[in-house]
């Protein structure tokens, strides 16, 4: 498994740690930058760059594949149009506040975007949970027909709750811009685990296979969740190793993390997730899962390997 790390100084003194694992077989990816996952990828197999913010600053990892071998470069991008450019060129102190007003403006935007989903009127009633997806009441009588011409979209979960009751509404959009929604009956109160064993939290995402020519025929696929659900998952993780080891660094915390999901797949986060748990509390993952995957010989040595340093 490829492992780098660099740090990159801001214009105003800030030290930033970034890093990237890449498995050597899987080509699973992950981009970490101040121990916070910033961005994951699955086989990465080929020459590849990926994108994001430091503060203001375009930063961008590049990877090349050349002779059947990967090498890796950290560069801020100082020639694409943003912001923190348009400074450098213009010096234009004054620029910069339009820009901080202009950002503040897009987040107040995409707040009442989420808002208007989350109070979305009249939801379509949701059939329960089977397996691992959530069948909508008339994709029950068309399971073969879903099967054999469903396409793909992303559908996003919110929690509401009215009274004594509680219900999770969704919604995704399908590649015809055709809005379709749904909602399902949970407890009235706690944390609601989704039968993956992981627990739901506003905005989490999924995949959803829906029919085209009547997208109320759909199923929601728990077992697929969108990149940023698992993020949210990787650092849920990560907060509860460090909860759990104080005498580890941070460092180690993360680092054992992610190479447990880049060895066995984000499933394996559930195992740390509810560490603390008993197994009459939670039969799926509890202590004794944890003790059993984090005592495993082949586990030991990658952690001993890859994180000794932390």
């Amino acid at each position: 498994m490829a492992q780098l790390g660099w740090v990159y100084l801001d214009p105003h003194g800030g030290k930033h740690r970034i890093g990237l694992y890449h498995g050597d077989k899987t080509g699973h990816l992950l981009i970490h930058c101040n121990m916070r996952v910033i961005q994951v990828d699955f086989s990465v197999l080929e020459t590849k760059s990926y994108s994001f913010f430091i503060e203001d600053e375009l930063c961008e990892i590049k990877i090349y594949k050349e002779h059947g071998s990967f090498s890796y470069e950290f560069t801020t991008n100082r020639k694409v149009d943003t912001p923190l450019n348009r400074l450098r060129k213009t010096e234009d102190r004054r620029n910069l506040k339009y820009v901080v007003w202009l950002a503040a403006g897009l987040a107040v935007v995409i707040g009442g975007v989420f808002f208007g989903l989350y109070s979305f009127g009249k939801w379509q009633e949701g059939k329960g949970f089977m397996e691992n997806s959530l069948l909508s009441t008339e994709a029950l009588k068309s399971q073969g027909l879903l099967a054999a011409q469903g396409k793909i979209a992303v559908a996003q979960l919110f929690y509401n709750t009215q009274g004594q009751q509680r219900r999770v509404f969704y919604t995704f959009t399908t590649a015809d811009s055709v809005r379709t929604t749904g909602q399902f009956n949970v407890p009235p109160a706690g944390a609601f685990l989704l039968p993956t064993g992981f627990p739901l939290s506003d905005s989490d995402a999924f995949r959803v296979t829906y029919l085209p020519a009547n997208p109320r025929v759909h199923r929601v696929e728990f077992d697929m969740p969108a990149r940023p659900t698992i993020t949210r998952y990787l650092q849920v993780a990560q907060s509860m190793e460090q909860q759990n080891h104080p005498e580890y660094s941070p460092e180690k915390c993360a680092c054992i993390v992610l190479n447990a999901a880049a060895k066995s797949d984000w499933p394996v986060l559930a195992n740390f997730i509810f560490q603390e748990q008993l197994p009459d509390e939670n039969t799926r993952h509890n202590h004794d899962t944890y003790l059993r995957m984090t005592r495993d010989p082949g586990f030991e040595t990658m952690i001993k390997q890859e994180c000794w340093d932390k």
